[in-house]
C-alpha cells in the first residue's frame, strides 16, 4: 500500500493535520486485506498490526471506519466508489448518517477518505472538515 501511504501523507501535509485529527475514516476495502492494510497506511495501526487493530475493535472505538459497511458490506459501485465514500463522510460530518451516525469529537472534526483503483496504483485521499 505504498501509493495509499503516499497519498495519505500528502493529504495530511497539505491540510497540516495528522491521524490524531481524524474523527471518522472511509477506506477502500474492496478486499478484506486492503481494508486491513489501509489501517496501517493511514497511520492508525502500526505496520504489520492492521489485522490486530481491527480484531480488537479499535476501528470502531478509536477511529470509526467505514460506518456503513465499507465497499465489502455496502456495495462497490465501480467508478463511483469514491463518490459514495465522500457522501458517507459528508453524512457523518453533518449528522445525517441515520443509524450509522457516530459521535464526532469536536477536537477531531475531520473525516478522511482513501479511494483506490488498480490495486494501489491510483489513489486519492481527501480530508473533509465538519462545519462549525
Amino acid at each position: 500500500m505504498a501509493t495509499t501511504e503516499h497519498a495519505v501523507k500528502s493529504a495530511y501535509e497539505k491540510a497540516d493535520l495528522s491521524s490524531k485529527d481524524i474523527g471518522v475514516l472511509e477506506v477502500h476495502d474492496c478486499f478484506t486485506i486492503s481494508g486491513l492494510l489501509s489501517m496501517e497506511a493511514t497511520g492508525f495501526a502500526k505496520y504489520g498490526e492492521g489485522a490486530e487493530f481491527v480484531k480488537e475493535g479499535r476501528n470502531r472505538t478509536e477511529i470509526p471506519t467505514n460506518t456503513t459497511g465499507g465497499l465489502v458490506g455496502y456495495g462497490h459501485p465501480v467508478g463511483a466508489s469514491g463518490v459514495r465514500q465522500a457522501v458517507d463522510l459528508v453524512h457523518q460530518l453533518t449528522g445525517k448518517a441515520g443509524d450509522c451516525q457516530v459521535e464526532i469529537d469536536p477536537n477531531r472534526p475531520y473525516g478522511m477518505m482513501v479511494s483506490m483503483g488498480g490495486s494501489d496504483k491510483t489513489v486519492v485521499s481527501m480530508i473533509f472538515k465538519k462545519a462549525s
